[in-house]
């Protein structure tokens, strides 16, 4: 049990923007919700301004997601890290939200209503018990999903000829960097990777049997706009990968991860990428 509680899971990435809009989003539903069905009791409430305290509940839930989601990564960055995600952390982290936002409204109900602390703790406890369930089988659902999606059975590595004819008589791409005057060419059989590094771009490749790195400054994107070619593509926000360079390709739930030949690095492929890869080693 603890062995597949440790297993890699995807750690869903978004931008504060689209974080924000979610949480918009769920805030609404919560308000409409209690305002057209008003369970648990509230169809019994009387107060003269009992929609806007209902209404409430949706504001509450709107602070408690956007507070999980923008503010504790942001502390706890590591934690949230993916290379540290696993289906045990995905399990806790979505039990916990919930528990954060029953909280939330659990006191926004103790201050609007007068219940007391004893009532707090039960449906605490109450919010736990029932969350945990759902929190854990729609981890395993999507798991079990994402592992047979990225399963490699189906792959193999295999020499692959270029699918068109490329402006490349020579066998060597040209890289600029943002200042025009810096440049390297190297022979497209013998490059590995590009990773990001901040404003930089470090270019790894096969120089006389050794591998040698150079950095060049401009962004990931602007060299990819400069490559040309059906082997070198972008699998990573921070690689571009020569994909005749594979050694070997393994999949968990987090996606792909690349093995080079002449390299220890494993590039690991963005969910976004991934069946860009799979294509061009599909059987």
């Amino acid at each position: 049990m603890f062995q597949f509680l440790a297993q890699p899971y995807p750690r869903e990435q978004r931008s504060p923007w689209r974080w924000l809009l979610t949480s918009a989003g769920s805030g609404l539903f919560v308000a409409l919700f209690l305002l057209i069905f008003q369970p648990f009791g509230l169809a019994q409430w009387n107060d003269p301004v009992k929609p806007y305290l209902i209404a409430g509940y949706g504001l509450v839930t709107f602070i408690c997601l956007t507070g999980v989601g923008l503010v504790f990564p942001k502390v706890l960055g590591n934690f949230f890290d993916e290379k540290n995600w696993t289906v045990g952390r995905e399990i806790a982290w979505t039990l916990f939200v919930i528990i954060f936002i029953a909280l939330g409204n659990i006191l926004y109900s103790q201050w609007t209503m007068g219940n007391g602390f004893a009532h707090v703790l039960v449906w605490l406890s109450f919010t736990a018990a029932v969350g945990v369930i759902p929190a854990t089988v729609i981890t395993l659902l999507s798991y079990t999903r994402l592992l047979r999606r990225y399963a490699t059975d189906n792959l193999q590595i295999e020499k692959h000829e270029p699918e068109s004819v490329i402006s490349r008589e020579s066998g060597n791409i040209t890289l600029t960097a943002e200042n025009e005057k810096d440049s390297l060419t190297v022979a497209v059989d013998d490059l590995l990777f590009i990773e990001s590094a901040d404003n930089y771009s470090e270019v790894v490749f096969i120089q006389k049997d050794k591998v040698e790195k150079t950095l060049l400054r401009g962004s990931l994107s602007r060299f990819e706009e400069q490559i040309h070619h059906p082997d070198l593509v972008r699998c990573h926000r921070s690689y571009i990968v020569n994909l005749q360079q594979v050694e070997s390709i393994s999949g968990n739930a987090q996606g792909y991860k690349l093995q080079l030949k002449h390299h220890s690095v494993l590039i690991p492929v963005a969910r976004r990428y991934g069946d860009r890869v799979a294509d061009y080693f599909r059987k």
